[in-house]
């Protein structure tokens, strides 16, 4: 508490022109607001190739940023586009690409998938103004808010400029994006995101974010829902978990950088258990998600920063596992305490709007409140069931094969659009 005390003295007693000089080297450094970073005012160029092609528009794809949604996208585009003719080409754009952007990531997952490189074109946007190809054949699926802004003017152009009725935007969403900015333009733009396209299909990823999607007034021509499905690395591991060895290991979905997955209040949480909890001290405490330094929690516990693990190092540490703590502010369920949960870790997870957990895996403990006493009592409730056998029900949803089960009826449409 010592320096926001130091602050408001030095704030009540400096004088007024250096006070105001402190202001103008604070907002110099400040980052500019999201929004003039990532919209764009792109020209569409004509293409007169009669080919049909879908164009799938991400920020960027490099292996510092390949998290779930990333993994996701190229999942579902690519069954996309193989369930399309073999005619149909795909384009692959990257909208904000760094130096550290690589194509191959995509195109390793296409050849996984058996699908042909000469399919599949690269595209990089330089520059906010930039002139961007589309064809009379065309469609577009967008990933986040800005893209779908962004991609929005151009199939307005492409409308025109072919003399043709405006083709539908698909946008995939997998989260409401919104909510992940504070009151500010760019928060208004990303709800414009969800109405703005004259013709709108979204992918949503799980029921419940399509519900609070609704509730909050948003409305398009057409909707895609598919629940969250376990990654395909993770499967050859769950036929372990019978057998596994459990340690008296608590794991936590730990990324401090990203506000919605509550780490303060996973620390306090966990601060309050290890002072209250008798028994505690033999347990110990890893963190997966992102790196960050070891944190000190009291009574001589303290979390370990496991970092960022490949697939493989997270089904071995989930089998090692017991207790599981993912906390997530948001509607859409999360992956962690889903892999958690069928792993046979009892998992601690929060409920929100649209999402209650009811008739949700037996090994998941919602709580209602993510203040410090009630997520200790829960995390030590969990912790009380060691030894006991965890329960090895995997769901039958989230371990399903077909991870897509519109991916017919949304190819049909996009075919007939592309026709």
């Amino acid at each position: 508490m010592i320096f926001p005390k130091i602050r408001e003295a030095l704030k009540r007693n400096l004088p007024h022109p250096l006070v105001r000089a402190v202001r103008g080297v604070r907002g110099a450094i400040a980052p500019p607001p999201i929004d003039d970073v990532v919209l764009a005012d792109y020209r569409m160029e004509r293409d007169d190739s009669a080919e049909p092609r879908l164009s799938f528009v991400l920020p960027n794809l490099a292996q510092s940023e390949l998290y779930g949604g990333i993994s996701t996208g190229i999942d579902l585009t690519l069954r996309l586009l193989q369930k399309l003719a073999p005619g149909v080409s795909l384009r692959v754009i990257l909208a904000n690409p760094t130096m550290q952007s690589d194509f191959d990531i995509f195109d390793k997952a296409a050849a996984a998938a058996d699908i042909s490189e000469h399919r599949i074109e690269h595209f990089a946007i330089r520059g906010n103004d930039a002139v961007i190809p589309v064809r009379r054949r065309e469609m577009f699926l967008t990933y986040n808010w800005w893209t779908t802004l962004n991609i929005s003017p151009l199939l307005r152009q492409q409308a025109t400029e072919f003399e043709t009725q405006p083709k539908p935007l698909i946008y995939l969403v997998q989260d409401y994006e919104p909510h992940m900015m504070p009151f500010s333009s760019a928060l208004n733009l990303a709800r414009e995101a969800l109405d703005s396209p004259d013709r709108l299909w979204r992918i949503f990823n799980s029921k419940n974010l399509q519900a609070y999607t609704c509730l909050q007034g948003h409305t398009a021509e057409r909707d895609f829902v598919f629940e969250p499905v376990m990654n395909e690395a993770l499967r050859p591991a769950l036929a372990q978990a019978a057998g596994a060895t459990r340690e008296r290991r608590i794991l936590i979905y730990g990324r401090p950088s990203i506000a919605r997955n509550c780490f303060p209040a996973l620390v306090r949480g966990l601060r309050a258990w290890a002072r209250d909890c008798p028994g505690s001290d033999r347990w110990e405490i890893a963190s997966a998600g992102a790196a960050h330094a070891d944190i000190e929690l009291g009574n001589g516990k303290r979390i370990q920063s496991l970092g960022k693990l490949t697939l493989e190092d997270y089904a071995r540490v989930l089998l090692q596992s017991s207790v599981g703590v993912s906390l997530m502010s948001s509607p859409h369920p999360s992956y962690p305490p889903l892999e958690m949960a069928n792993f046979g870790l009892r998992t601690i997870t929060n409920r929100f709007t649209c999402k209650s957990w009811e008739n949700g895996h037996p090994n998941i403990f919602p709580v209602d409140s993510i203040q410090a006493d009630p997520l200790s009592r829960a995390i030590a409730q969990a912790c009380d069931m060691w030894p006991e056998a965890p329960v090895l029900a995997p769901d039958p949803t989230f371990t399903r094969d077909d991870a897509y089960p519109f991916m017919p009826e949304l190819a049909e449409a996009v075919s007939a659009q592309l026709a």
